[in-house]
């Protein structure tokens, strides 16, 4: 007899800027959330305004339409930052982040304003101050949220540095770096840490 208070599951997938959850590497994630008995949902976004906000809200939006009692997240690079500060609740069990993007508000207020780095990301992104690494890890802290962080060894100093901060900051997180991975769910490891990473 099925048990009609059973609790759901639900593993929420956001891949990279530009990319999408179609792409096979993505539908791998989602296997693995299905072999732990996690239903998974692909968050589409649609990437063309260039506006942070925008993102969060299309995330929640998925959120809103498929719930859960339990609820699992992974995100690689501009998605890894998306799964950070998302509104946490205390269905949120376990964030997983691959290669966070270095685009938090701390990362980039200190930058002089003829930095590339800066330059590109009010091109893209706009009001820096949107994003906040400080109120995100407050809330996860709050929320009593486990996050695992991933990173591959060749990434950029500042992607490596800011998983590092990131993880300092974290009451209950546990960061693993990668051997011989760059920036990308394609790289050598990377989906075997990640399917690794899985857990309910």
């Amino acid at each position: 007899m099925n048990n009609c208070f059973a609790e759901s599951s639900v593993g929420y997938i956001i891949s990279g800027y530009g990319s999408s959850t179609s792409k096979e590497l993505y539908q791998k994630v989602g296997e693995a959330y299905k072999n732990h008995g996690i239903d998974p949902v692909y968050v589409e976004i649609d990437w063309s305004s260039n506006d942070i906000n925008d993102y969060l809200a299309q995330a929640e939006s998925y959120i809103e339409s498929n719930g859960g009692d339990n609820r699992f997240f992974y995100g690689f690079s501009m998605g890894g930052l998306i799964a950070l500060v998302l509104p946490q609740s205390p269905e949120v069990k376990h964030i997983i982040v691959s290669s966070v993007t270095p685009f938090f508000r701390e990362n980039i207020d200190p930058l002089p304003w003829y930095s590339l780095q800066k330059i590109y990301y009010w091109w893209l992104f706009g009001d820096s101050k949107s994003v906040s690494l400080s109120k995100a890890v407050s809330d996860l802290n709050f929320n009593n949220s486990k996050v695992t962080l991933l990173v591959g060894s060749r990434e950029k100093d500042i992607v490596l540095t800011n998983t590092k901060t990131i993880a300092r900051l974290l009451d209950d997180s546990n960061m693993q770096i990668i051997d011989n991975a760059g920036h990308g769910i394609s790289e050598p490891g990377h989906l075997d840490v990640i399917i690794k990473s899985i857990s309910k």
